[in-house]
């Protein structure tokens, strides 16, 4: 009996010692995250981390983020420059479909603030954040993220619902936090990507003869073969922030400099995205902590709390394959270029400086694809109506839809007919954007060319009549 009483003890003992230290650890999580939602997660309470509200989205049923990169927190930035948001990118999720959409913003993007900035009333886009105010309240943050959330919505013609600013050593903390990660380097160039600006981080004071090896095994910082490359977090930091400025030879892979910082940072993002989300994270108590702990230091939304669930089951279910990165410089369809303006280096859209159609007709055919805009048909706008600005605005609305308008003009003087659409190319060919013609205009389609000539190339002519 004993020895039988003593069994039991020492069973509730341990039952009471594994419980307690359960307790500890459950605790010690609620603790963190309670801390975290206090400094980056709007309002809620701690049972709405128990919730799994759908995210807001706009009227096509995307929910869109825009992420803003400041370097407020280097110490070598503080004060001056450091809330110029030097990396900014937009993220466009569907919730149903699971797909997404990103593409970076030019930090050097010529704008009109529409406020009096440190430059006037235009200027470099990343200096409009610290523009909206310079306080340091929680009010003030907030004002900074709907300000900038709705400033790049109108620029680029999307309805943003989210902001998530960051730190720029959010990168460095996090890719540590989680042990590393695996980026993928994509360059142009065959030998991959090499920067000899960042060569000092080799001979830092204090680094060992091993140290300094292990660091830079080729002698270089930034000097990585294309294909998968291992990477802590002060080197992923650094490959998302390196742009071989005013090295030529020196540099190779960077040849579009801060476009391909851009490129470079959503790449660090994926394999950051891989590497949080696996097994192998998820289920490590220590690096869930650093985790938290780089987080609550370096970032700040407007997601609320009771969004938070959503997120992480978006991202979890979110395969790669189904996540397009966007580019406004591809060599075929070159949306943005430099340009100069006070003698200082910009980007400006290719259209003309302040010019976004292009642009904003590029996103939504991207993003917003339809059957119409994935045929991408070009049409030629004529107006017969009499009235001035008739083929302009019917064209402004085609655009819109994802038509590649080629030309707007007037019909000839003699033309008296009403409104009529003719469809050059084959029947069967075409056919959304045939059908989405009628259904606009009322009309029956015209098969083949009208009785003038138009002296341009396209799929179909509308001619806009009394």
């Amino acid at each position: 009996r004993k020895k039988v009483r003593k069994k039991k003890l020492i069973v509730k003992i341990t039952s009471i010692v594994i419980g307690l230290i359960v307790l500890a650890i459950v605790g010690f999580f609620a603790y963190k995250a309670l801390s975290m939602m206090s400094n980056i997660f709007q309002g809620g309470n701690p049972f709405d981390l128990f919730s799994q509200q759908p995210l807001k989205e706009d009227a096509y049923g995307r929910s869109n983020i825009l992420i803003v990169g400041t370097t407020d927190d280097d110490p070598a930035r503080k004060g001056g420059d450091g809330a110029l948001t030097d990396s900014m990118m937009v993220l466009s999720v569907n919730q149903t479909k699971k797909d997404a959409y990103m593409y970076s913003i030019p930090r050097d993007l010529y704008v009109q603030f529409g406020i009096a900035c440190n430059s006037g009333y235009a200027g470099k886009i990343n200096e409009y954040f610290n523009c909206i105010n310079s306080d340091d309240t929680k009010e003030a943050e907030q004002q900074r993220m709907d300000g900038i959330r709705e400033f790049v919505g109108k620029i680029f013609g999307m309805d943003i619902q989210y902001v998530a600013h960051v730190n720029t050593l959010v990168i460095r903390d996090v890719v540590d936090a989680v042990g590393g990660v695996t980026v993928n380097v994509e360059s142009r160039d065959p030998r991959g990507v090499f920067d000899g600006s960042l060569d000092w981080m080799c001979t830092q004071q204090g680094l060992t003869a091993e140290q300094q090896q292990q660091r830079c095994p080729t002698g270089h910082y930034i000097d990585f073969k294309n294909g998968p490359v291992e990477m802590d977090g002060d080197k992923a930091m650094w490959f998302s922030r390196a742009r071989g400025v005013g090295l030529g030879t020196a540099t190779y892979g960077l040849e579009q400099s801060n476009f391909d910082r851009e490129q470079n940072q959503q790449r660090v993002i994926m394999a950051l995205k891989d590497k949080a989300l696996s097994s192998g994270t998820l289920t490590d108590f220590g690096k869930i902590t650093k985790l938290m702990d780089a987080m609550g230091e370096n970032l700040r939304t407007n997601i609320e709390t009771k969004e938070i669930r959503t997120i992480m089951k978006i991202a979890s279910e979110l395969d790669n394959n189904n996540i397009k990165r966007l580019s406004f410089v591809e060599e075929d369809n070159m949306l943005m270029t430099t340009g100069s303006m006070g003698g200082a280096s910009i980007v400006q859209p290719a259209a003309g400086l302040y010019v976004y159609s292009e642009i904003q007709a590029f996103l939504r055919r991207e993003i917003y694809a339809t059957d119409v805009s994935k045929e991408r048909a070009s049409v030629v706008v004529l107006n017969g109506s009499g009235t001035a600005g008739a083929a302009q605005t019917a064209a402004d609305e085609l655009e819109a839809l994802g038509m590649d308008v080629v030309s707007v003009d007037n019909a000839p003087s003699d033309y008296t007919g009403g409104t009529t659409v003719y469809r050059l190319v084959e029947a069967g060919q075409k056919t959304a954007t045939s059908n989405k013609l009628k259904e606009i205009y009322g009309r029956e389609i015209t098969q083949g060319a009208p009785s003038f000539t138009v002296g341009v190339e396209a799929e179909f002519v509308l001619i806009i009549g009394e």
